[in-house]
């Protein structure tokens, strides 16, 4: 039997829920440039209304500069797969803050007056990843890009800026961190093949780089006449064969291999993301052209963590998705920017996929052929790069579409009726976006907001839609306290949507003179 309890609205404020806490590394851009990285701890809490508190305390710009209590509540927050999605822009005070030796004037945050402050964030019970970009434009031109944590959208050290020691015997090579060549490989003739270098670190980066690193990859001759192309792989090699095209020499990832490589780094990266394509720079140069085999190869696969191997030795179906470039040309030995859009399984062949990605397998070759090219081969590789787009393809009000233009994200149609939230329809150009809405009552319109924020949260885009002549169905169109309504009681989501009976949860009640209570049906 349902139960209905009418709550007074103090003695809701009064309930307290523990809050959260966070820890993780915080990056900091101020107009793009990265000016620190720090260990922070950002809480959060859940309020009862649903909605919620997130809190970063003690906010320091570097090591000099002490900024204050960031805060930020009644944060509407809605699901993205397993974790938590919270998104908001808010007019924020950054309070004093607590720290030992230092005074409430110290603190540069109450200097600033009331600021925008937006905030894109996800997170589950164990971690939290979140933006908090603080625009100081108006007042010292510059915006403040705070960025929390490590959502799993990209790979690790995608500039190849770190590397470490590799060595298989005697013989040592230089790897990027997180990445893999025939020094830390696997198999029968492991020793054999990784006694030639294949890696190195390269200050040729490419143009525009604010790094001073890149990879270089070269082929090499083993056993005195065998062509081992140039590899690295976020997986590991395996030599387990004579023949350079027998599939048990490959690249593979498992996240239940539990070796680790000379950094103390896994042969795998985990991943979470459903990006759109994969872009990166290379500089290729066979050193004896060969009509037959003249093109390097970058290959990505997103997979749900099981054995996944390149090349393939089977039909595999544990993989989303697939970027593959095996047809990287030397052009004249230049720096080139590669964009390969990721093919999802779902959209080529309606076949079951799994569910989430749990890993990235990456392999980048100097030869898309198995022992091919020549014995001097060089591929350069930097800043591999995940790209995430975010932009509607589709809108409409009930029967109505909206033309969509590039670049434009404001309109006006006419309308003529009732509109609430559930009748704004919105489709993505892109995978996974988050797509938020809203809609407010205004004199003569009602005025629909779409939000879309990119799956890696880094991107997002804001369309208005004013419905002249509409109004608005929910809770914004109750007459003031004590007008005596023709209706009688109705119930209404916090968001504003009508229900026609009473659902779990915390709703809103309004009896035939226009009052209103909360209450929480159980």
């Amino acid at each position: 039997m349902k139960k209905v309890f009418t709550l007074l609205v103090a003695a809701m404020s009064a309930a307290t829920v523990m809050a959260d806490n966070y820890t993780d590394q915080l990056n900091i851009r101020i107009n793009g440039m990265e000016v620190a990285s720090q260990e922070a701890t950002i809480s959060i809490d859940r309020q009862d209304n649903g909605l919620y508190t997130l809190q970063l305390a003690n906010f320091m710009l570097g090591s000099e500069m002490p900024v204050g209590n960031i805060k930020l509540t009644d944060v509407p927050a809605s699901p993205k797969g397993d974790a938590t999605l919270l998104a908001v822009t808010q007019q924020v005070s950054i309070e004093a803050g607590s720290l030992p030796g230092v005074g409430e004037s110290d603190y540069l945050g109450p200097m600033l007056g009331i600021i925008p402050i937006q905030l894109r964030a996800e997170f589950t019970s164990s971690q939290l990843y979140a933006f908090i970009s603080i625009d100081l434009t108006s007042s010292l031109g510059q915006n403040i890009l705070c960025t929390f944590g490590d959502g799993g959208y990209q790979l690790k050290n995608s500039g190849f800026e770190d590397f470490h020691t590799a060595s298989m015997g005697s013989a040592t090579s230089d790897e990027p961190n997180a990445w893999h060549s025939f020094m830390s490989s696997t198999g029968l003739f492991a020793q054999t093949v990784g006694t030639v270098p294949h890696t190195f670190i390269s200050t040729d980066t490419r143009p525009g780089s604010t790094g001073s690193k890149s990879v270089l990859v070269k082929s090499g001759k083993v056993l005195g006449f065998v062509i081992a192309n140039g590899t690295i792989t976020t997986g590991q090699l395996q030599a387990d064969a004579m023949s350079a095209t027998d599939p048990k020499n490959c690249s593979f990832t498992d996240l239940q291999n539990k070796e680790t490589d000379g950094n103390g780094d896994p042969f795998y990266t985990t991943f979470n993301g459903y990006p759109d394509s994969l872009a990166v720079w290379v500089k290729f140069k066979q050193e004896e052209v060969l009509p037959s085999y003249p093109y390097a190869t970058v290959c990505a696969v997103i997979t749900d963590g099981t054995r996944y191997q390149d090349p393939e030795d089977q039909s595999y179906t544990n993989y989303l998705a697939k970027a593959q470039h095996a047809s990287i040309e030397s052009n004249g030995f230049v720096w080139q920017r590669l964009s390969i859009p990721f093919v999802y399984e779902e959209d080529k062949n309606g076949t079951a996929v799994p569910d989430a990605p749990k890993a990235i397998h990456i392999t980048v070759s100097t030869n898309v052929a198995a022992g091919q090219g020549t014995e001097s081969d060089s591929l350069l590789v930097d800043d591999i790069e995940m790209v995430y787009n975010c932009g509607l393809a589709q809108l409409s009000v009930k029967e109505t579409p909206i033309v969509l233009e590039e670049g434009v994200y404001n309109y006006t149609v006419d309308f003529d009726g009732e509109v609430s939230v559930d009748d704004v329809h919105a489709v993505s150009s892109a995978r996974r976006n988050s797509i938020i809405k809203s809609l407010r009552a205004e004199e003569d319109a009602a005025v629909a907001t779409i939000e879309l924020i990119s799956n890696d949260l880094q991107t997002s885009k804001t369309y208005n839609i004013r419905l002249r002549g509409a109004s608005v169905t929910g809770i914004r169109n109750i007459a003031a306290d004590g007008e005596q309504l023709n209706d009688g009681g109705e119930l209404y989501r916090i968001s504003g949507q009508r229900l026609n009976n009473a659902h779990q949860g915390l709703v809103i009640e309004r009896n035939g003179k226009g009052v209103r209570k909360m209450i929480l049906t159980k």
